[in-house]
């Protein structure tokens, strides 16, 4: 279900719209109609779906509960508040997104299981609510509710071609609710989310809002889908909005493909066409026959039907370009890890050492201090006590065998991890600080291996971690408020600032992430946490899995970074790398301080050589 999410989905999603706006030309019966209105509503609601699904990587077998509030309230409030339709149906769409942000911040937490078994039963919840004695007087109980007639002047928007078109323009809002939300930064902070929520969380991004917002965004969707299902139907009771019906609407995404945003609708027309389809056989044959179909579909595309046109189209047109191409010189080719020969872990970097050029003592208080820093996870001590202090605008390096406690002591300066002790950063106590938080005050990080979204390109990725911060609505983003895009704007001029730094190539920026090598996504690792302009930049073993070559890359983008002011601490295992970038080197053991001093000192004491480098100088 979690495959890749697309950004490149707006001109299918007006194709698509504008052949269901023609389809009253050629599908002239009622009941073809009817089935088309049906197969839109549910695509309402399946647009939702996907964003929560396929944009932030979330699961819901009970989003058919905020169809039932979004039909509900907007029948109950016309009935009762006699408000007129528009109102009634804005106040429906309301309704829904807050009880599906009341109740996705009490599911956000859970993983896929718990997550799909607790909206599975609250399906069952639902219509024990709706057809119970407690909200009768709303909801009409087990009797049900009529939904009173909309008109616009003498037309009735329940019938006919004004209900097709009515319920076509709520579909159209809905995907382009949905296009606008994966484009702006809550859109893209929620893919980040989705691909990894500590990396998200380092990166500023606060990954329970987040998660919230998605869950609020698809919940209103559903309500717009249930006030237009309220339109069609005409009378509400408890059997319209039970269990099978969230199953349904999760079936339609699975089959059209989420990270789509078409997806869903194509599936929803092929889902409620097999439906008919099938309409004419036995009842059990019916269920038999489609069941088989969508199984199919499933097992053998299983990207869902969007990506099957997607590749039939991409062919057609490659067939079309390849006369033209014919003799035409072959582009360049992409390197991809493992094209080149990999140097041994032991073989230095080719360029002078940290000890070789001249450097001019960092002047004032260092800028960061750990005092004690000790963490145990059971019966095993990971940090015993760890001491540490790092000059403004230095190279630090962190080596020692594999368990030493390296990267546990990274966690602790980012505030993954929670530790005895004390973190001063720039001399601010930041011990008890969150992540984000930490990040705020100028501590950004990188990870062994880069947690990049696939299918955001190298920009983009950069971009996510160039924002000063990650509050704000997600509503006036959506909207393009003046605020926002300048915001959005300094976040694209950090982002090329930070990729122009590193010399990363321009004509890589619009890449996605998943097709980069490994030595580029090490560098647009780098670029994100560069992009916030911090104090201090954590670098955990950026060299692992590099060739030679990609390690002196990386190297030139540290001093690049160092030459920009930032105070830099990096895990690292090659030697010949530390030699190069390093001003200071500290040695871990079983959790403590070795040794530590300059990179040149640390590297030739005897008994480093002998522990940790070997004789022949291998790491």
């Amino acid at each position: 279900m979690l495959t890749r999410a697309r950004d490149d989905v707006g001109w299918p999603a007006l194709v698509l719209l504008l052949l269901l706006a023609l389809a009253p030309l050629a599908v002239t019966g009622v009941s073809e109609q009817g089935i088309l209105v049906v197969a839109m509503i549910y695509a309402v609601g399946a647009v939702g779906l996907d964003v929560l699904t396929g944009y932030s990587g979330q699961f819901s077998f009970g989003q058919f509960v905020y169809f039932a509030i979004g039909a509900y309230v907007m029948a109950a409030v016309r009935i009762h508040a006699h408000w007129p339709w528009v109102p009634a149906i804005i106040a429906g769409v309301v309704a829904a997104a807050l009880v599906a942000a009341v109740i996705g911040s009490l599911f956000v937490r859970l993983r896929f299981f718990g997550s799909a078994v607790g909206t599975f039963f609250l399906g069952a919840v639902a219509v024990d609510l709706i057809s119970g004695a407690r909200l009768s007087h709303w909801t009409g109980g087990s009797n049900g509710l009529a939904v009173l007639p909309v008109t616009i002047g003498a037309n009735s928007l329940s019938e006919g071609d004004w209900l097709y078109y009515t319920v076509w323009i709520a579909l159209a809002v809905s995907v382009a609710l949905c296009l606008r939300y994966t484009k702006v930064r809550a859109g893209m902070a929620a893919r980040v989310v989705k691909e990894n929520e500590v990396v998200a969380a380092v990166l500023g991004v606060r990954v329970f809002r987040e998660k919230v917002r998605a869950q609020a965004l698809a919940g209103a969707v559903a309500g717009l889908g249930g006030c237009m299902l309220a339109l069609d139907v005409g009378y509400l009771s408890p059997d319209t909005f039970g269990i099978s019906q969230s199953i349904e609407l999760f079936a339609i995404v699975a089959v059209g493909g989420t990270g789509s945003i078409v997806g869903p609708v194509l599936g929803a027309v092929f889902f409620f066409s097999l439906v008919n389809g099938f309409a004419s056989t036995s009842a059990s044959a019916s269920q038999l026959l489609f069941s088989l179909v969508v199984l199919a579909v499933v097992v053998l595309f299983n990207r869902g039907l969007y990506d099957l046109v997607e590749q039939a189209v991409r062919k057609l047109f490659a067939l079309r370009r390849a006369p033209a191409a014919t003799g035409a010189p072959e582009g360049p080719k992409t390197a991809r890890a493992g094209d080149a020969p990999v140097a041994p872990d032991e073989q230095p970097v080719p360029a002078a050492t940290a000890e070789d050029r001249p450097r001019q003592a960092p002047a004032g208080p260092p800028l960061l201090v750990l005092e004690s820093i000790g963490v145990d996870f059971g019966g095993v001590r990971a940090l015993g006590g760890v001491d540490l202090s790092v000059a403004r605008g230095e190279v630090h390096a962190v080596i020692g065998p594999n368990g030493a406690g390296k990267t546990t002591l990274l966690n602790c300066i980012s505030g993954i991890q929670p530790a005895t002790g004390r973190v001063v950063l720039d001399g601010d106590d930041v011990t008890a600080l969150p992540v984000s938080v930490r990040r705020g005050r100028g501590i950004s990080r990188t990870f062994q291996h880069p947690s990049l979204v696939a299918d955001l390109t190298a920009r983009q990725n950069v971009e996510v971690g160039a924002y000063a911060t990650h509050n704000g609505s997600a509503l006036l983003e959506m909207a393009g408020l003046p605020g926002t895009r300048r915001r959005d704007r300094v976040a694209r001029e950090r982002a090329v600032a930070a990729l122009e730094l590193l010399d990363f190539p321009a004509s890589r920026w619009g890449v996605h992430a998943g097709e980069l090598t490994m030595g580029e996504q090490k560098h647009i690792d780098i670029a994100r946490a560069l992009a916030n302009e911090p104090k201090l930049l954590l670098l955990d073993e950026p060299t692992a899995g590099l060739g030679e070559e990609e390690i002196d890359a990386v190297a030139g983008a540290i001093e690049g970074v160092r030459r920009a002011g930032v105070t830099v601490v990096v895990i690292a295992h090659h030697v010949g790398f530390v030699r190069r970038i390093a001003d200071r080197c500290t040695v871990l053991d079983f959790g403590r301080v070795l040794t530590s001093g300059t990179a040149g000192d640390v590297l030739s004491d005897d008994q480093v050589v002998d522990v940790f480098v070997g004789a022949g100088g291998k790491s």
